[in-house]
């Protein structure tokens, strides 16, 4: 759940940037309102009522905040507050998606904040963060630069240890690491279905196979299905195979979603949700995780999700 771990990541450390947004110099009238609106998206005086509601009153404050801050940064440019508002400002980009409103270009980077002389110890950490998992996404697409983001997150954990969310860089360099691993050599994946299936991904070389972790529970997953089964019925019979790797708790329930859907491919479950043994050895952080592997049962990709049959058929092709 790509999506949902960013949003998650950037709703997290926006209230993180709010809290330490700091106070506007006596008579800077400009940055107080700043402030003033960024504690006002934060604590509401009034909750929302419907998920409507709480969009609508994001739209509104964001757009205040955008006013706010561009009147600020004319009026008191040097500001040392500049650095909590910037920070603030990149942290609205998933609740812009939301709140279909269009995104500024930024008058102050991620990296300037860190580079700061005059920001806050905490305010340089948080956005030195943001920017290492920003950009993790970019580095995982085919011709990403992985070795560059290991480089950056590695040195973001070397320069601000103590920051409160860096398991979530940790886990990313462990995926990420593990990803490139892969590559290096045929997937070596063995377990008993749950359906009693004797699965082992070597025996499955000279076909294509793509290896879904998903869960019953996970929106994105469910929604991602048609297009998996539309796949998989198109192409399982010119060489397409898929083994799921599934995250849930209940096996029950694992079941009869699975007999429902008509997903005739076998799947792996031990019920540790997001402790499960084969997931939790690649670091997988976030589902859906979909790897393709061709004919020699290499990893050839770990972001499968999107126009899969293309994909597949590119590589039943080769």
């Amino acid at each position: 759940m790509k999506a949902h771990r960013l949003l998650r990541i950037g709703v997290t450390t926006l209230v993180l940037a709010a809290t330490s947004l700091l106070h506007a110099a006596a008579g800077d009238a400009e940055w107080q309102k700043v402030e003033e609106i960024v504690q006002s998206i934060k604590n509401p005086k009034e909750r929302p009522k419907s998920r409507e509601d709480a969009i609508a009153n994001l739209k509104k404050g964001i757009t205040e905040f955008d006013a706010a801050y561009a009147a600020a940064l004319k009026a008191a440019p040097t500001n040392p507050a500049r650095w909590d508002a910037a920070l603030f400002e990149a942290m609205t980009g998933r609740v812009r998606e939301m709140a279909d409103i269009p995104a500024p270009k930024p008058a102050i980077s991620l990296d300037d904040i860190v580079k700061a002389t005059d920001a806050k110890a905490e305010t340089k950490s948080q956005a030195s963060l943001v920017s290492v998992m920003e950009s993790a996404d970019a580095a995982e697409e085919p011709g990403g630069d992985l070795a560059g983001w290991t480089a950056k997150a590695e040195k973001h954990l070397k320069d601000f240890p103590d920051e409160k969310m860096n398991k979530m860089v940790e886990s990313k360099l462990k995926s990420i690491k593990a990803s490139a691993e892969l590559k290096t050599k045929p997937l070596d994946l063995k377990f008993t279905g749950v359906d009693g299936r004797e699965v082992d991904v070597s025996k499955l070389q000279g076909k294509v196979v793509l290896i879904d972790f998903w869960a019953t529970w996970c929106g994105p997953c469910v929604a991602e299905l048609p297009n998996v089964l539309k796949a998989y019925k198109e192409l399982h019979p010119k060489g397409f195979e898929i083994v799921g790797i599934s995250l849930d708790s209940d096996k029950s329930k694992l079941e009869a979603f699975v007999k429902e859907k008509g997903m005739e491919w076998p799947q792996y479950f031990d019920g540790k949700g997001w402790q499960n043994e084969i997931s939790s050895k690649y670091g997988i952080n976030s589902i859906p995780a979909m790897w393709l592997l061709n004919k020699k049962g290499m990893v050839v990709s770990t972001n499968a999700r999107g126009d899969l049959e293309t994909k597949v058929t590119k590589l039943l092709a080769e």
